[in-house]
């Protein structure tokens, strides 16, 4: 439950503590708990193609956004039916158009944090209470299981099967691979060498191992390379310098291996400056060769969601500040979402014009294969 309330923690110190940062982007403002889901289609200049809204009757909010083959998009998060009910697990199918093909809940503690597509047309979900299942293309349940450790990144395997990881216990790095019918784990260790802490992100890896990142109570960011044993191949750990306090790993975007064996990582860190009373958000886009060893690394203000941009740089999603003042990942009143185009430094180079449709928070941002965006938000509701 721990790794849960941590998650909860980020999102609070993101947007609720002051941050100002890099061409007037900011994220102090504060947004009701109570939503909407939605997502918007825009193109690849940020003009909204179509904006699709799901209220199912309770409390519903968006965490993962996935581009599926057929051009549409699957939603995961979560649903609460009532204030006082406990929040289960949401997944959501939206056509390429916009349509709502379908909408399942399932009965667990906690909503989606991870979801992969399999090439089948299937999808397999995890949550923070370490339930696992899968789904066809129609939404049609195809098995659930209850596994020992949270699940917070999941990634597909070439025989079908999945690679999951999370925390388990007091808070071991936990990795487990499971077959295509979910009903036994094929390996499941923990990791705790690396300190009381959990992965946020995975990916299988072309000799059959896989790369996972995360954070521990010792080392605000870490990557290891696990064969297909599960042996640690190689760790780094990432440190801050001593003139920042309070740094917390926010969010990990994404983890993939290269078709040279190097790994690619896009995550999100927040940092406070000893003796100020703001902290900023910075995302960090770090590669490194096969054998861990330091290749590149990007690293520039922005508290809004990222994700990286064919033909290179960057696009976030941001929403207009309630405060008059730049931009910003949620505020009080709602307003267009703007697409901005970065640079390979990170440095905003476009910002759309903003879509029509107005919402009051954006949680992720993908680039579709046309060259578009979709991005998951969503609206208080009255």
């Amino acid at each position: 439950m721990d790794e849960i309330h941590n998650r909860a923690i980020s999102f609070a110190l993101l947007s609720l503590i002051a941050l100002v940062f890099a061409p007037g982007c900011l994220s102090s403002d504060f947004v009701a708990d109570r939503h909407a889901l939605s997502v918007t289609r825009t193109d690849a200049a940020g003009t909204e193609i179509w904006h699709t809204t799901f209220d199912g009757g309770g409390d519903e909010y968006g965490t993962v956004l996935l581009p599926v083959s057929d051009g549409g998009l699957l939603v995961g998060g979560s649903v609460k039916q009532s204030p006082g009910s406990e929040e289960h697990a949401l997944l959501l199918k939206i056509a390429e158009n916009g349509r709502i093909e379908w909408n399942r809940s399932f009965p667990t503690r906690y909503g989606v944090e991870a979801v992969v597509s399999h090439p089948d047309g299937s999808f397999t979900a995890g949550t923070g209470d370490g339930s696992l299942f899968r789904v066809a293309g129609d939404g049609t349940p195809v098995w659930s299981s209850q596994v020992s450790g949270s699940v917070l990144g999941v990634s597909g395997l070439p025989d079908g099967g999945i690679v999951a990881a999370g925390s388990k216990h007091g808070g071991d790095v936990w990795v487990a691979v499971a077959n295509d019918t979910g009903c036994s784990l094929l390996r499941e260790r923990t990791y705790p060498d690396l300190g009381r802490g959990r992965a946020l992100g995975v990916a299988s890896a072309s000799d059959g191992g896989c790369i996972v990142a995360g954070t521990t109570d010792s080392h605000p960011f870490w990557v290891m390379r696990l064969d297909g044993e599960g042996n640690v191949t190689w760790t780094r750990t990432f440190e801050e310098g001593p003139e920042f306090i309070g740094v917390m790993l926010h969010r990990v975007y994404s983890v993939q291996e290269k078709p040279d064996g190097s790994v690619e990582l896009l995550y999100k860190v927040g940092r406070a400056l000893k003796g100020e009373g703001a902290g900023g958000s910075v995302t960090v886009d770090l590669t490194l060769a096969r054998d861990g060893s330091d290749m590149s690394v990007t690293e520039f203000y922005m508290p809004c969601p990222v994700t990286r941009a064919s033909g290179g740089g960057y696009a976030c999603a941001a929403l207009e500040s309630s405060e008059g003042d730049g931009y910003t990942m949620g505020n009080h009143l709602g307003s267009p979402i703007h697409v901005m185009k970065c640079d390979d430094r990170g440095e905003i180079v476009r910002v759309g014009a903003g879509t029509e449709a107005e919402t009051e928070i954006v949680t992720n941002i993908v680039q579709t294969p046309d060259g578009g965006f979709a991005v998951l938000g969503g609206s208080t509701k009255t």
